[in-house]
């Protein structure tokens, strides 16, 4: 997959391009309607391509993201998305009438046939393009606009900004309106190997600094390894019962593997919160509570672990 951001997204020109266009940080059950609408233009030969925009902090729009540029990446190059563009929301580029941003990037520089969004999509300066106005644009520039009303889930409309607030608060509701379970998605590095002493050896993930990320504490999860699911327990924090100020990371042991996983790039799904982090006695009382935290995850893992 083919991702570009900054001014090599602003100078890039392909062709014969199914287009959708939003924010999509956190992907969910809105979003993937859009995704599986320009999936199956590629079956009349169009290039699938999300147009989403980086609002830097300078503008005041800078919030920590669900999901990182590496992480959508990732997720969007596995659902078969076949280029990832993300434009800076500059002065420059929020002062561009609906109509030059239409002509100027989707028409001639991405060479657009299909173009895909929600219902209440705005763009160009002041938000003063409508979907009414999108659609006058295709016939006059001959490309085709889908358009969808907004997902709901629990009589709510689903929102990345509901989604945030619900990361912190309700996390199953969260990874329900994500429509998949929350990820974590990187390079596995060398901790400080307590794991492999008490019988319990893990995988630590750090957290980059601008990605949002649920209450600390302990979670079931499954980890993504060369194809196959496997359960795990994971500890999301800063590990209190090791001395010594720790980065934010993600901490897993994985159920029924062995195996050297160091510098491998990995996806780390958290299914469900099991408990808060805590800081404890000694070994013998965290060896205990692990083994009732895996209790825990079996116990319930059946619906929410599927291989």
């Amino acid at each position: 997959m083919i991702y570009l951001s900054g001014e090599k997204a602003e100078q890039f020109h392909t062709d014969n391009t199914a287009i959708a266009l939003g924010k999509f940080d956190g992907i969910h059950l809105g979003h993937q309607m859009l995704i599986d609408g320009i999936i199956k233009e590629k079956q009349k030969g169009r290039k699938a391509l999300i147009f989403t925009f980086v609002f830097s902090q300078s503008e005041g729009g800078f919030k920590k993201q669900i999901y990182t540029s590496e992480e959508k990446t990732y997720y969007f190059a596995k659902m078969g998305i076949d280029m990832l563009l993300e434009f800076p929301f500059t002065k420059e580029f929020a002062a561009m009438s609906p109509e030059d941003f239409v002509l100027h990037y989707l028409v001639k520089q991405l060479g657009v046939r299909s173009v895909y969004v929600g219902s209440d999509f705005h763009f160009g300066k002041g938000r003063s393009g409508n979907i009414a106005l999108l659609k006058a644009l295709g016939e006059q520039y001959h490309f085709e606009v889908s358009v969808f009303d907004k997902k709901t889930y629990d009589g709510k409309v689903i929102s990345s900004t509901y989604i945030r607030d619900m990361i912190e608060a309700q996390f199953r509701m969260a990874n329900a309106m994500l429509g998949n379970p929350y990820f974590v998605y990187g390079t596995v590095v060398h901790g400080n190997h307590l794991g492999h002493t008490i019988g319990f050896p893990t995988i630590n993930q750090l957290i980059p600094k601008q990605k949002l990320i649920p209450a600390f504490g302990v979670y079931a999860s499954r980890v993504l390894i060369d194809g196959t699911y496997y359960k795990g327990i994971s500890n999301l924090g800063k590990k209190p019962t090791v001395k010594g100020n720790h980065q934010v990371g993600l901490e897993t042991y994985i159920l029924d593997f062995h195996g050297d996983l160091y510098d491998k790039e990995l996806q780390t799904e958290l299914l469900f919160f099991i408990r808060p982090e805590e800081k404890f006695d000694g070994i013998d009382a965290l060896k205990e509570q692990i083994q009732l935290d895996i209790q825990c995850m079996l116990e319930e893992s059946d619906s929410w672990i599927k291989d």
